[in-house]
């Protein structure tokens, strides 16, 4: 459902679907932002950021009030946990299998 049917008073509803985690994000170390960055650190930060948004939605859910923000958060720490996965996915390609 889109944000814009939320507004016009549909009720929310997603999909609750469980989402591989390769978990990489877990174990590689924290790179700082600079302008040469290599595209491993690149990928490294956007793990990183997505597993961060993750939790933050995941925190936001267990305080929030109603059943539908839960179910909002939910379903944003879900879109969070599928980003992260594509990054994990092309790190597990382009550099695990490379070295």
């Amino acid at each position: 459902m889109s944000c814009e049917s939320y507004k016009n008073g549909k009720p929310f509803s997603f999909n609750s679907e469980k989402i591989k985690d390769l978990k990489i994000a877990y174990f590689v170390v924290n790179v700082t932002v600079t302008q040469n960055m290599t595209y491993e650190d690149a990928l490294v930060v956007a793990m990183k950021k997505e597993k961060a948004a993750f939790k933050l939605f995941m925190t936001f859910m267990e305080k929030a009030p109603i059943q539908e923000l839960k179910d909002i958060f939910l379903s944003l720490s879900q879109e969070e946990s599928k980003q992260k996965l594509k990054f994990e996915l092309e790190y597990d390609e382009y550099v695990l299998r490379e070295n």
